[in-house]
């Protein structure tokens, strides 16, 4: 292959390859949305039985008294709470610490309060999820939330994947400006709920998918260069045995146009001095009579003329 043909071949490649990487995450970006930070739920889950979850009235506990407003917020609140309990079968139960949250200031302490809370408001029931939310400055954030299930609804549903779910949405929309409070956590909970209960794609293999469709791209590129580049070989020598044959079907024809030529000059003629007969000389040439050696000539008109100059 030329220089030139081999920088087309590979440029050929690039751009394939490039347009795949573009077509590929642009399907990424579209199929992971705007959460796209967010862990994706990897393994198939069942919601819980509602024999292992008994409901309670009370959805939330606001020590505010006006971070949920009972107008609007309080409606969008139970909403996602709702829709997150018939998607998992898991009840949560959210509870808003007020001034008594600047007493918890570590991930440790708030969350050993939510398993000292969990069992002095569930007693034995494991079928509900209490979440933690205080809003102080600290070292980190300006808040701090943490997620305690029971037991049943830890090991059917809200494993620590799941957690990780629910406090990425809820890290997610704290900071969406839209939403007031009661949809803040309504939002969280529902995108939460869908996401946990569906099983995805892994972020390592939707790269791997992306990786290997170039490498598929790229092959198939080569194939098509291969068969092409047989193709026009296979055609070129094809043209090249058409040629040569019709080269040499040419030549032969010249050849019996020649020898049909000289064949009309040439006489058969009878040697003056054996009298041997069919003997061919060409017009116009002296020659040996093949049998006797006599010297002989004929003329242009095919006449015989001995060496004397008389006519036979």
């Amino acid at each position: 292959m030329a220089k030139g043909g081999k920088d087309l071949f590979v440029l050929k490649i690039i751009c394939a390859a490039v347009v795949v990487l573009v077509i590929a995450f642009a399907v990424l970006w579209l199929y992971q949305g705007k959460e796209a930070s967010i862990e994706r739920s990897t393994v198939n889950r069942e919601a819980l039985p509602a024999s292992k979850c008994d409901p309670v009235d009370k959805w939330y506990q606001d020590d505010w008294g006006d971070w949920i407003d009972e107008n609007g917020e309080e409606k969008a609140l139970i909403a996602g709470m709702e829709y997150f309990y018939e998607k998992t079968g898991v009840q949560p139960y959210l509870w808003i610490m007020g001034e008594n949250g600047k007493d918890y200031i570590s991930e440790g302490s708030i969350e050993k309060l939510a398993k000292d809370t969990y069992s002095e408001m569930f007693g034995d029931d494991e079928g509900h999820m209490l979440i933690i939310f205080r809003e102080y400055p600290n070292a980190s954030s300006n808040y701090l939330v943490t997620v305690r299930p029971g037991e049943d609804a830890e090991e059917q549903v809200m494993d620590a994947q799941a957690r990780e779910i629910l406090l990425g949405y809820i890290d997610y929309f704290y900071t969406v400006t839209k939403y007031n409070e009661g949809e803040f956590f309504a939002e969280s909970l529902e995108k939460a709920g869908d996401r946990i209960m569906t099983k995805q794609i892994s972020q390592a293999a939707l790269y791997a998918i992306i990786i290997i469709s170039v490498i598929a791209v790229a092959g198939v590129v080569i194939v098509v260069h291969i068969i092409r580049k047989r193709k026009i070989a296979e055609a070129t020598q094809k043209a090249t045995a058409a040629k040569a044959e019709a080269d040499q079907k040419k030549n032969e024809f010249a050849q019996q146009k020649y020898n049909d030529h000289l064949e009309t000059l040439n006489v058969a003629i009878t040697c003056p001095n054996c009298g041997s007969s069919n003997i061919k000389m060409r017009k116009g040439t002296t020659g040996n009579c093949q049998f006797c050696g006599s010297a002989i000539k004929v003329d242009e008109e095919g006449n015989v003329v001995i060496e004397s100059g008389s006519k036979s």
